[in-house]
């Protein structure tokens, strides 16, 4: 399976070459694809489930309150559809993936309809938290909500602390390698916006300033209409 996979995309043309590179490396391996899991509608970037789904197979998921997010930017760009997915998932959804189980955990905050996915002691978050250094995600789009992050993740940190933390969006300095891969014990002891001990009064404050001095995604106008439609925007 695939998590949160990506095209390429520049001056209004989108590309395939790193998506590509992903299919060629399964196929080296002589897998199939059989889920293409998205963790929630993103901002900055745009998603190659589509791509895969047509050209290599695999089934669509995403998280059931999509329904919401669409609703919350239909008007604004002028969408009339949502895409089709396969699984729309939900808190306690399983999808079953050969001896393993992909356990779903809802996670919303910086969007509706964030989820996070579960195998065994392996967790991929999407954009919930990032870094212990980068803190957590933003919470100012549509549907977003300090407070309901909070919760999301202080769910996720009842979980064993010798839990992996797969994340997004780390941006290390220039020749650093980004940090993919945390335990769950090093996220409640370190995370600069939200510790285990961090109150929600703390974070919300931390959280709402913090977002009060960013600007929009650069790609927001394109990616969060792709994302919804698969259709580029007029």
């Amino acid at each position: 399976m695939i998590i949160d996979p990506v095209l390429d995309y520049r001056d209004g043309e989108i590309g395939t070459s790193h998506i590509d590179d992903v299919i060629k490396f399964i196929k080296k391996k002589g897998l199939q694809i059989k889920y293409i899991l998205d963790t929630h509608i993103h901002a900055d970037h745009l998603s190659a489930a589509d791509y895969v789904k047509s050209n290599e197979g695999g089934k669509t998921v995403i998280g059931k309150r999509i329904h919401d997010v669409f609703m919350h930017w239909k008007t604004k760009f002028g969408l009339s559809k949502l895409a089709n997915f396969d699984f729309l998932v939900e808190q306690n959804s399983h999808l079953y993936f050969g001896d393993h189980i992909v356990e779903v955990i809802e996670t919303p905050g910086h969007t509706p309809a964030c989820v996070a996915y579960k195998i065994k002691n392996h967790l991929f978050v999407g954009d919930t938290l990032f870094a212990p250094d980068k803190g957590t995600s933003r919470t100012d789009f549509p549907g977003g909500s300090a407070e309901s992050l909070f919760t999301s993740i202080k769910r996720l940190y009842t979980l064993p602390d010798h839990t992996n933390v797969y994340l997004c969006h780390d941006y290390p300095p220039l020749g650093a390698p980004p940090t993919s891969c945390v335990r769950l014990d090093w996220q409640k002891k370190r995370n600069v916006m939200l510790r285990q001990d961090t109150s929600e009064e703390e974070y919300v404050f931390a959280r709402k300033q913090r977002d009060d001095a960013l600007q929009a995604p650069r790609l927001l106008d394109i990616a969060v209409p792709f994302n919804l439609t698969f259709k580029l925007p007029h």
